[in-house]
């Protein structure tokens, strides 16, 4: 019995510690799931093009989009492109860290390198990770880096203001929850008679 507990835990440490460095780890030995309306296989390519609601799912990894374009190697996923629309963006989810929320993003297209553990997002871009946002027209978030590189587009003479104008990002920083302190100065002093 205590052999087995003690694979248990050299598991479990090993588990964690690759945890720690990248996305969860079940993520990349899960199955695939695609829903679509329409696919187009080329296999000698590895490329597969899924057109109209279309849903992939891969462990806590989700991408939603009108159009995907799925490049693959030897059964391993290389690159995901989601295409979205104006009205109707390509979504990106996944929970990177263990115990962390999930980190979420869209916009019209996002491109998902999964060697590289990059994901970038490309018009009316937004990011969410941590409670923190970040809004532009273009964000490249690294996962194994942990960085994020947001810039802002030019606007057009169809836009707000649009006069070939820079335009700027936005990010929303939340404030950390303050530490408890070691002494609890909330009760009332007494008084000494």
């Amino acid at each position: 019995m205590f052999r087995n507990n003690h694979r248990f835990l050299a598991g479990l440490f090993v588990l964690c510690s690759a945890a720690s460095a990248y996305a969860l780890p079940d993520d990349w030995q899960q199955e695939m799931v695609i829903l679509s309306d329409h696919a187009e296989l080329d296999r000698k390519a590895g490329v597969v093009i899924y057109e109209g609601n279309v849903i992939l799912t891969q462990g806590t990894l989700r991408i939603e989009s009108e159009r995907l374009l799925i490049i693959r190697t030897d059964s391993t996923l290389e690159k995901a492109v989601a295409e979205g629309t104006a009205k109707k963006p390509a979504r990106y989810q996944q929970q990177i860290n263990p115990g962390k929320p999930l980190t979420k993003a869209h916009g019209q297209r996002i491109d998902y390198f999964a060697r590289q553990r990059e994901v970038n997002i490309q018009g009316n871009a937004q990011l969410q990770q941590d409670g923190n946002l970040f809004s532009g027209e273009r964000i490249l978030y690294d996962m194994t880096k942990e960085t994020v590189s947001a810039s802002g587009g030019t606007s057009t003479s169809g836009q707000t203001g649009g006069n070939g104008e820079k335009q700027r990002i936005k990010v929303v920083i939340q404030p950390q929850a303050p530490a408890e302190s070691a002494t609890d100065n909330s009760k009332p002093v007494q008084e000494q008679p």
